[in-house]
């Protein structure tokens, strides 16, 4: 009877809990609609977080957000993009490359900045002592380094059309000896060729 009550417990948790998780992860990729009365333009943007595939790479992380900004009846895309590699990756050049359905587009970017991060934490282990009572003692340090690089450039009309029929979309970065690609997956490009729709 007891066991029945836990497994009924814990059934009932994760009913509640699976929507949010999932509303959550829905909430940080949705796209933005802003009114931008500074400089009389509607702005449209949709940000996500991928990882590379390839585990031979440095890159932990990207966080990439996509902006369109319309005035009239023009409309400009910058794509903001934050690579948080490895300490042991080496730093990115100044190109991105779009792969859109196998044809590529050279991408100079703009204000690049770089950050280095590091945050030491300590390695904890519960000890019984004589008295039979449990003491926390620190057995180590772990130091996690990273590279933060940013950086933002624009999308030109030719690619955002090709982006607008493609059924596949890979970013494509160089670090030293690494190649680093990363593909809009299938949720994030139906984002993306949404937000390129909107008016």
């Amino acid at each position: 009877m007891k066991n029945k009550i836990n497994i009924k417990t814990i059934i009932t948790l994760m009913v509640i809990t699976i929507p949010f998780i999932f509303q959550s992860c829905i909430m940080s990729s949705r796209i933005i609609q802003e009114s931008d009365v500074v400089y009389s333009t509607k702005r449209v943007s949709f940000r996500h977080t991928t990882k590379d595939r390839n585990r031979k790479t440095p890159l932990l992380y990207l966080d990439q957000t996509f902006v369109k900004e319309i005035k009239g009846n023009k409309e400009t895309y910058r794509v903001y993009d934050a690579l948080n590699l490895a300490s042991r990756g080496f730093k990115l050049d100044d190109k991105v490359f779009l792969i859109a359905d196998g044809e590529i587009f050279n991408i100079n970017i703009e204000n690049k900045e770089y950050e280095f991060s590091r945050r030491i934490s300590e390695n904890k282990s519960d000890v019984m002592t004589a008295d039979s009572t449990t003491i926390s003692v620190v057995t180590g340090f772990s130091e996690d380094n990273r590279k933060i690089t940013r950086f933002s450039y624009k999308l030109t009309d030719d690619m955002v059309s090709k982006i607008r029929n493609s059924n596949q979309i890979i970013f494509r970065y160089y670090a030293g000896p690494s190649m680093i690609s990363v593909k809009l997956r299938n949720n994030d490009l139906k984002k993306l060729k949404k937000l390129i729709e909107i008016r």
